[in-house]
């Protein structure tokens, strides 16, 4: 069974940012995925009170080469950012990710199986839609961004 621990990282980051919630995950691929991303946006809506700004426009879920997903608000330019983040740190579940035998995972990128699962996890998620922020996912070029 997947456990969760937050870790608060609340020295400040180089590009403003006064808090991560930071998690790494140990969880199974097949099982565990789904959960893992909805405790993550769970995260991110919970610090959106204190996230949105005049100016915020987008909740970004920027996935990187390293199977590290950021949940982030930002400006229309996705330049300046919210004051707290949610990172999950998923590259633990690379070697599950080979050896997967699951429908979901074969053919497909891991960035587009997070993708899709965000995108359902969001479509069903009453805290975020009380918020009129747009979703969008990127893999790390901000300027490359698809709805979700």
């Amino acid at each position: 069974m997947m456990k969760i621990e937050w870790e608060v990282l609340s020295a400040p980051a180089t590009n403003g940012v006064k808090a991560r919630y930071f998690i790494q995950s140990a969880a199974q691929l097949e099982a565990e995925l789904a959960p893992l991303l909805a405790a993550c946006v769970n995260k991110a809506v919970d610090e959106l009170h204190s996230n949105i700004l005049d100016n915020s426009l987008y909740l970004l879920f920027e996935f990187d080469k390293n199977l590290v997903l950021n949940i982030v608000v930002t400006d229309e330019s996705k330049q300046q950012e919210s004051p707290y983040r949610v990172v999950c740190d998923m590259a633990s579940l690379r070697s599950y990710l080979l050896e997967s035998t699951h429908w979901k995972f074969k053919g497909e990128e891991f960035a587009d199986v997070v993708k899709h699962e965000l995108r359902d996890y969001l479509s069903t998620c009453s805290g975020f839609m009380r918020y009129s922020l747009v979703a969008v996912f990127s893999e790390g070029d901000r300027a490359k961004t698809e709805l979700l």
